[in-house]
């Protein structure tokens, strides 16, 4: 007799099913990685739990890595799109703001931030997975910078500085202190990141005579004078 599971199969074309395969995969491939960490995780593991062969691994993915790029590719994504969805109902500056006080990226969990830097120290070592991982990074930081200019125009001034530049500088805040508050959380406040975050941004209206909503900044605005 089959079962409801095995008809749901024989009704699968080979895109479909290939499609599932990969997607049982990559949630194998995450359980296994937040519980043994990116070294410890085997790829006999990550199949063998999704209920695969080896060889169906390899079918999907090149190696460890690629999986593990594949799982960056889905947390990036669903980063980005928090951001976006956090600022469709009001685009203002002040909401902007609120935002990044709020700590704007808070979609990673400790797990995730250990791998982070587990896996960057692996490319490190492995210079020939660097492209992968660096075309990933600038894709962030564009539309991070994306964020950051549309945001300027509404606040009324101009960066300082090119605004990918900018984004670089903020993740890399929000990025280490992350890191910090990890490995010490008495000693960092958890409040830091954003606060340290806020202020950046609010300096630099500072320095084109703006406060954070868009307004002159207290005695450098308009004075009827030129």
């Amino acid at each position: 007799m089959t079962n409801a599971t095995d008809g749901q199969r024989e009704r699968l074309t080979r895109e479909e099913q290939k499609a599932l395969t990969r997607r049982r995969l990559l949630a194998s491939a995450a359980n296994v990685f937040a519980e043994r960490g990116f070294h410890g995780a085997s790829v006999e593991e990550i199949a063998e739990r999704a209920g695969f062969t080896r060889g169906a691994f390899y079918s999907n993915f090149e190696s460890k890595a690629d999986v593990f790029l594949a799982l960056l590719d889905g947390h990036i994504e669903r980063e980005m799109r928090m951001l976006e969805e956090a600022l469709a109902g009001d685009e203002s500056a002040q909401a902007f703001l609120d935002l990044l006080g709020r700590g704007g990226r808070r979609g990673e969990g400790r797990e995730w931030t250990l791998l982070w830097a587990e896996f960057w120290l692996h490319v490190m070592r492995h210079p020939e997975l660097a492209p992968k991982l660096a075309a990933r990074q600038r894709a962030v930081r564009r539309a991070v910078a994306g964020l950051i200019e549309r945001q300027c125009g509404q606040m009324g001034f101009i960066l300082p500085m090119p605004a990918e530049q900018l984004a670089a500088v903020m993740l890399a805040v929000d990025d280490g202190l992350k890191l910090q508050e990890d490995l010490d959380p008495g000693s960092v406040p958890g409040d830091l990141r954003s606060r340290m975050l806020v202020l950046l941004f609010s300096g630099m209206a500072a320095l084109s005579g703006k406060k954070p909503g868009g307004r002159p900044a207290s005695g450098d605005g308009p004075s009827g004078q030129d």
